[in-house]
């Protein structure tokens, strides 16, 4: 829950401990789901390896348009995988 700067400075400093580390384990929890989910999609990109290069290697003026939404789907994946937060800045900037 987000508070103002007013209500945190309200907050007793007990208070203010116990959400630091109701936050340190938030964090931490995302963070291993994030691990996580690097670690599966690492795996299937590299299951799908033969097909994931041959869409990055495609031109998309003659893929149909399926193909260019999975050549769209396989880059977004990629990207995610090599640079997550510069993913992540990309999906909230479109």
């Amino acid at each position: 829950m987000q508070r103002t700067r007013a209500e945190l400075e309200a907050m007793s400093h007990d208070d203010l401990v116990h959400r630091v580390l109701e936050l340190q384990d938030l964090l931490r929890e995302g963070l291993g789901v994030r691990r996580t989910l690097h670690a599966v999609l690492n795996a299937l990109l590299a299951a799908k390896e033969t097909e994931v290069g041959r869409f990055a290697d495609a031109d998309e003026a003659t893929l149909d348009l399926e193909e260019q939404e999975l050549k769209r789907a396989w880059a977004a994946a990629r990207h995610a995988v090599s640079n997550p937060l510069g993913a992540a800045k990309a999906r909230q900037e479109a």
